[in-house]
């Protein structure tokens, strides 16, 4: 999306992770017909420290960050998918009428639809679209043959996704400072999505869990239905941990590390009250999945939890008391092949670097070049 349609490479590629408070690169590369980790590496804002050099509105300095990580990791790819933040990404499902044709032009329809929707005029965003009805288009060479009026379908759904052209400006204007060649930017929906769901046509939920925002998304069989941001994440831990333990903030947020999985399975009073906003927002994420398929009513099968929060002690039980529904902290390196000796730190690691996975995925195997 927002660059070369499609185009990935069967050579070594990076996935650029530009967060809220946080840089994470991942390199990938094709061998023996998977694909395979090369190395990673990430630059983290202290909690409550000076993200500037993040900033995207610093080309130099977050050039700088971006060229540092790969030279301090040995990253040799020079070619990287990039993700575009999800607060800054238009998403929607739009209806269209159904083409008359398979020749027929789709675009002009779809910009004047999504242009009812969109925060800026269609001039200044770069639209993207796929359509979802696919079997319901005209067959290219078919016989122009009218069907019946009540076996005509009227509409089509179209997934649009846009973004404004001038963020899409400054992504370039970065990665031409850092040397390296941007094939493609997309959202950090589908890189989840590669990363995460792969090929499971499940109606799945993903939550993940940032710095200091939340992004849930549910999808089924490759498509976004239902995306939603929330203002917290897990600053709000470290600030409810700071104020019931009466510590500074980083100490509360190396204490929040120390909350994991593997170290308890229960929850502290202060996080889950803290948590609590979290809770409700997925819950009514589910409802209005529910209320939205009225006629075909399809509840959530599972949820996956992601970001550099997914692992908090008992975060999983509390989201499965409040959905009723299977919560697991996700595994992007599944589809990846990983260095056995390494499994354990790359699993402390890997909701972190979910959404680089996804995007250095981008690559192609061996056995499909």
């Amino acid at each position: 999306m927002f660059g070369a349609k499609k185009e990935e490479v069967s050579q070594a590629l990076l996935g650029v992770d530009l967060g809220t408070t946080g840089l994470k690169v991942v390199e990938l590369a094709p061998d023996a017909g998977r694909i395979r980790l090369v190395t990673y590496g990430y630059a983290d804002v202290p909690f409550g420290g000076d993200a500037s050099a993040l900033s995207i509105d610093e080309p130099k300095k977050l050039a700088e960050v971006l060229r540092g990580i790969i030279t301090a990791s040995g990253m040799k790819a020079t070619k990287a998918v990039a993700s575009l933040p999800a607060q800054s990404v238009f998403h929607a499902i739009i209806s269209i009428p159904t083409p008359k044709s398979a020749k027929d032009d789709i675009r002009p329809v779809v910009e004047a639809q999504a242009g009812k929707l969109l925060p800026l005029p269609v001039s200044e965003m770069i639209i993207d679209s796929h359509i979802i009805d696919k079997d319901f288009l005209p067959k290219e060479g078919a016989p122009t043959v009218d069907a019946p009026a009540e076996q005509k379908v009227k509409t089509v759904r179209v997934q649009v996704t846009a973004a404004p052209k001038a963020l899409v400006e400054k992504y370039l204007a970065v990665f031409a400072l850092a040397k390296i060649e941007l094939i493609s930017l997309e959202t950090e929906v589908f890189a989840l999505m590669r990363s995460l769901i792969g090929k499971d046509n499940a109606k799945t939920m993903i939550v993940d869990i940032g710095g200091d925002r939340t992004n849930i998304l549910i999808a089924e069989r490759g498509v976004p239905y239902l995306t939603r941001g929330i203002k917290s994440g897990g600053g709000a831990v470290t600030e409810a941990l700071s104020s019931a333990m009466s510590i500074g903030l980083p100490e509360a947020e190396a204490t929040k590390k120390d909350l994991t999985l593997g170290a308890s399975s229960t929850m502290p009073p202060a996080i889950l009250a803290a948590i609590k906003p979290l809770l409700h927002e997925v819950k009514y994420a589910v409802d209005i999945n529910l209320q939205e398929n009225t006629q075909r009513p399809m509840p959530v099968d599972k949820v996956i939890l992601t970001g550099g929060s997914a692992a908090l002690a008992g975060i999983d039980a509390a989201m499965t008391n409040t959905l009723n529904t299977n919560v697991y902290v996700g595994d992007p390196w599944a589809r990846i092949a990983t260095p056995p000796e390494s499994r354990g730190v790359l699993d402390e690691v890997g909701s972190r670097l979910a959404v680089a996975i996804g995007l250095a995925m981008r690559v192609v195997p061996e056995k499909d070049k």
